[in-house]
């Protein structure tokens, strides 16, 4: 069997899962269903981490450091914010108002997006990338996947934790759906290992790089630019996951070009 790693994105935490062990199971079997007959002769595990990023405040009003985050993804899809006052709820919904125009998508979608993401991804960068990255290298070197699996926020941990490695680990496929890596200021400039001239790059221990995004995933922005942020990618062509939540990893998982991309690297 081929052994593949998951590595899921936001708000994957649930009060059912008593250890990690567990949330890692719960994961593992929902990700086999979706793949559906794309699953078949994988071992699938999962790096489970949504405990350490839960968020206690269980969807309050967004942190002042949660909104700089959606400024600078707003400025990322081209919304003008100079002149505009503070940051509160109604500047929050005026910038989803802005990116739902752009998209042709519904504003309540677009908040929705940003409500689910944005919490979890300041958590990492401010107080969880360690504990965040320990428990996920112990993961890989355990499991030794010949394949990855991250999806969203996944994939910032996933990068970041094969890195770290370097050729410790020998991954055949890094596959990444709705990946924010090329999200500027908000994740790629934060990333480590740190740039070079400018750019990320793939693993050493990867040998192939494979991103996929949906065309309307507000998540996986600049559209196209990971590609061209991060040496040794393969970009595959935008698809259509889903009308009216195009982030979400069950239908990315569902989708024929990531049972394509599994395929072809057994």
């Amino acid at each position: 069997m081929t052994r593949v790693l998951g590595f899921h994105g936001v708000r994957n935490y649930k009060a059912a899962d008593t250890t990690f062990a567990r949330g890692g199971a719960r994961l593992t079997a929902d990700w086999l269903e979706a793949l559906g007959p794309a699953g078949a002769g994988l071992d699938l595990q999962h790096a489970y981490y949504a405990d350490l990023l839960r968020d206690e405040r269980q969807g309050g009003e967004p942190t002042e450091d949660e909104l700089a985050l959606v400024g600078e993804w707003a400025a990322a899809w081209g919304v003008e914010l100079d002149g505009v006052q503070g940051r509160a709820t109604g500047w929050l919904r005026w910038v989803c108002g802005q990116i739902a125009q752009r998209t042709g998508e519904r504003p309540a979608v677009v908040e929705r997006t940003v409500k689910l993401f944005f919490p979890e991804v300041t958590r990492y960068f401010a107080t969880g990338r360690t504990e965040v990255r320990k428990r996920v290298r112990e993961a890989l070197l355990r499991h030794r996947p010949e394949i990855v699996v991250a999806h969203s926020l996944g994939s910032v941990v996933a990068y970041e934790a094969l890195h770290e490695l370097g050729t410790e680990l020998e991954v055949r496929l890094l596959l990444t759906l709705g990946s924010p890596l090329a999200l500027p200021n908000a994740v790629f400039h934060r990333l480590a290992p740190g740039l070079s001239d400018g750019r990320g790059s793939r693993p050493a221990g990867v040998g192939r790089w494979v991103n996929i995004a949906d065309t309307g995933d507000f998540v996986a922005v600049p559209k196209g630019e990971l590609a061209r942020l991060f040496s040794g990618v393969e970009q595959r062509p935008d698809i259509t996951i889903a009308p009216l939540w195009p982030h979400y990893a069950h239908d990315y998982l569902r989708h024929p070009d990531v049972g394509q991309v599994l395929t072809s690297a057994r």
